[in-house]
């Protein structure tokens, strides 16, 4: 079903892949691991025939029938235009079959009714699954596809490939840096670059007395709007909502996806305004999105990326996240999703002097030995300038491993 000999792609003479040969068959499930940048994801959009029109392709890349793609990035994948539903239906045989994968999926009416900006990021990743799932594939090329779920859902996820790959007999190519998923998938593991040892949890760094940021009470509901304009009940996002962080302090936030978290992150930046309550911040606030391509333009390259932040922001700050120095003159296009979130993570730190950062997922797609690089970055910059940090997550090992505090969030409620 797929034949891949000698592929080597290059984006303006940096090379993304060499010479990459890889075979899948009917019904054989693969799953391609690797550290951050490795070129799991162009190896994916060359099967897809996805790649930038600047790539340099040499070698052979084949694939036979019908192919679903599930990529990585759901705000760019999914049309602003359209709900949830009709993104879905439009490649399904028809709505009720949309509408029971929806329902397999573990989405209700209202996001189905839903548009792509008034879902959660792990929302979205499950509605890519179903329009690759919704055209009956014979391949189904999945780019991260459980990198912003919660445990729960993404068993269930992984569930529902499951079964439409043993029923189908479909071919899958899968890329993750989280193992247990081609674990329960039952793949066959190709290694882009050698699995890297995980090194000891960084440990927190000591909390100042001062107060960084406080939220007292805060409350936000959502409105919806039919087609003729009637207003409809609402979604209560955030709940009497209370934290407090304080200087040099990482509080981890964890819950299911949909439960509230990125509102209350939203807010905590002043992209979205709140019904009720107080939010009392010292300094600036930062906000690194979980996905790293909005929070980034494009056509900059890593080194303007980050002088606009700060004119003292130089190469050395991408060496500190892991990345080579030579890259600071590269495109943010043509780095890879964990690359640009780590740039999206320097560009903020180097913006603030104290105040608060906040990462929405951001670490979601970083392999365990680049997690931990950056957060090692974030807690050297958090010793000497007393910065706080909101680090929302579904990793639980991840937050209890780096957090002062973790807090749990359900239904727009937080607790201990």
């Amino acid at each position: 079903m797929v034949s891949i000999d000698r592929l080597s792609v290059a984006y303006s003479g940096f090379c993304a892949l060499a010479r990459i040969s890889l075979e899948a068959r009917p019904s054989e499930r693969v799953g391609i691991a690797g550290e951050s940048g490795c070129g799991k994801t162009t190896l994916l959009k060359a099967v897809a025939g996805l790649l930038d029109p600047d790539a340099e392709v040499s070698g052979q890349c084949d694939a036979s029938g019908t192919i679903g793609y599930s990529p990585q990035e759901a705000t760019h994948s999914l049309s602003p235009y359209l709900r949830a539903i009709d993104q879905v239906a439009e490649l399904a045989k028809s709505r009720e079959e949309a509408a029971a994968l929806f329902a397999s999926a573990g989405l209700d009416r209202r996001r189905q009714q839903s548009y792509p900006h008034q879902l959660s990021g792990g929302e979205r990743q499950r509605v890519l699954i179903l329009q690759a799932l919704a055209m009956h594939p014979a391949v189904i090329l999945a780019d991260e596809p459980t990198a912003n779920l919660d445990e729960d859902t993404e068993a269930a996820m992984l569930g529902l490939l499951d079964s439409y790959l043993t029923r189908s007999g479909a071919t899958l190519l899968v890329a993750s840096h989280h193992e247990n998923v081609f674990e329960k998938l039952g793949c066959r593991v190709c290694r882009l670059t050698p699995l890297p040892e995980m090194a000891p949890a960084a440990s927190p760094t000591p909390c100042g007395s001062a107060e960084i940021a406080r939220v007292d009470g805060l409350s936000k509901t959502y409105s919806h709007r039919d087609f003729f304009l009637r207003t409809r009940p609402g979604t209560r996002a955030l709940d009497g909502v209370s934290l407090q962080i304080h200087a040099g302090e990482t509080v981890a936030l964890v819950g299911p996806s949909g439960s509230g978290k990125s509102t209350l992150a939203r807010c905590l930046a002043r992209r979205e305004h709140w019904d009720a309550g107080t939010i009392r911040v010292s300094g600036s606030v930062q906000l690194v999105q979980q996905e790293p391509s909005e929070s980034l333009n494009p056509r900059m390259t890593a080194g303007a990326a980050l002088q606009e932040a700060s004119s003292q922001a130089d190469a050395g700050l991408l060496v500190q996240v892991g990345l080579p120095r030579g890259s600071i003159d590269r495109r943010v296009n043509q780095f890879s999703e964990g690359q640009r979130a780590r740039i999206a993570i320097a560009r903020s730190v180097a913006a603030l002097n104290g105040g608060l950062l906040i990462l929405d997922e951001s670490l979601s797609s970083l392999d365990p030995a680049t997690t931990q690089t950056a957060m090692r970055f974030i807690q050297e910059k958090q010793r000497e300038t007393g910065m706080g940090c909101l680090l929302i997550t579904h990793r639980v090992d991840l937050a209890r491993g780096v957090a002062h505090r973790v807090l749990h969030m359900a239904d727009g409620r937080i607790r201990e």
